[in-house]
């Protein structure tokens, strides 16, 4: 056996042995899932849509509303908030407010993100809501509109409730609107340690201390739901979401959590196609002003596929050629079709880049004589 044969043995082994550890990867954890977040493909998921205690991990929704709150103005970052009874009374986690003091926005928020605060939650919903429950409403309002379609919510902290529940996918989708749609307040998440009122606490997430590539997001523990955690992490340019739930302790959430990402970054990639706007298309436009026009993406065509198959993709441009004057930039006039990714077929609707209004009638003549001559135009 030479040795060129010999290498092309092990070469089909490995991929072998890659593709079915791919197809047989398993986590310990009850509840998982692992999103690619520039283009949301499911790159693993484990009982994601079913019914999960989230604990504190749904004080994400919590932040979401006060992050929205602090956009359109009704608080600044040194707004100073009504600390209540309830607020300090409350169990659990928390930040250590004293009840009748006052406490700024930005300690607000640290002390939800750094130190998981029952106490701050509170707060923030007593100042916005005026009481517990009808901030809880307003969760579900904004859980709805978010387009989170298995979740309910009775408290701002995660408190166990048999009728506060989230789902694995649901948080996923919580966790890429949190950094997609509030980038000014991201930072925060990756801070490792926050001192309030003379007391310094860790921010509970391990993976930040463990984890080079994290950067956020949130813990949960309950006895019935078991450690928890909603993470991201961006290494080579990509992001990428992590929800596990239902692990038996904390080291085993830290050590599952990094085998869950690392396998995702060693067995996915991202590709790249065209840039947004880059010319996808040429096309020819019947009795136009102008002869032809440039079709494009008003997205980035951005795919996941398996490394394993990165080559495997297939691309095709489905248009009507010619296409009739009048052209507008805001109608479609083609698609591109991505085949073989890990979303199955991607569709990306295509435009023009300019409005070409119709020729005049001689111009129309010329142009129907070329055609049907020449089978294009001439300008």
């Amino acid at each position: 056996m030479n040795l060129i044969f010999k290498k092309l043995i092990i070469l089909i082994m490995l991929i072998y042995a890659n593709s079915l550890f791919a197809s047989n990867f398993s986590s310990k954890a009850d509840f998982a899932i692992i999103v690619d977040y520039q283009t949301g493909a499911i790159l693993y998921k484990k009982n994601a849509d079913k019914k999960v205690y989230p604990a504190s991990m749904s004080k994400l929704m919590t932040l979401y509303i006060l992050f929205e709150e602090i956009e359109k103005g009704t608080f600044s970052l040194d707004t100073k908030l009504n600390v209540s009874k309830k607020a300090w009374r409350k169990g659990g986690s928390k930040m250590f407010l004293e009840s009748g003091k006052q406490v700024s926005v930005k300690d607000i928020l640290k002390g939800i993100i750094i130190q998981s605060g029952n106490d701050a939650c509170i707060v923030v919903a007593e100042n916005i809501s005026g009481e517990e429950d009808s901030f809880a409403e307003l969760m579900n309002e904004k859980a709805l509109e978010l387009g989170l379609k298995n979740s309910n919510f009775t408290n701002s902290t995660g408190w166990p409730d048999e009728n506060h529940y989230m789902t694995a996918s649901d948080l996923a989708i919580l966790s890429s609107r949190i950094i997609k749609d509030f980038p000014q307040f991201f930072h925060l998440f990756k801070e490792k340690t926050y001192s309030y009122n003379n007391i310094s606490q860790n921010n509970r997430n391990p993976l930040l201390f463990s984890y080079n590539f994290a950067d956020g997001l949130k813990t949960g523990y309950t006895e019935e739901s078991g450690f928890s955690l909603a993470a991201t992490a961006i290494k080579n340019n990509r992001r990428l979401i992590l929800i596990v739930s239902g692990l038996k302790s904390e080291k085993e959430r830290k050590e599952e959590s990094k085998r869950l990402l690392e396998w995702a970054y060693r067995n996915f990639t991202n590709i790249k196609l065209y840039k947004k706007e880059d010319v996808v298309q040429q096309v020819d436009v019947w009795i136009g002003k102008k002869a032809v026009t440039d079709l494009f993406s008003n997205d980035d065509i951005l795919f996941t596929v398996s490394k394993n198959n990165k080559d495997k993709f297939k691309a095709k441009v489905v248009f009507s050629n010619p296409i009739v004057a009048p052209v507008k930039t805001d109608k479609v006039y083609g698609k591109l079709v991505i085949d073989n990714t890990v979303k199955g077929i991607i569709e990306y609707p295509l435009y023009s880049r300019e409005n070409i209004s119709k020729a005049g009638f001689f111009k129309k003549i010329t142009t129907a004589i070329s055609y049907l001559i020449f089978g294009g135009y001439a300008e």
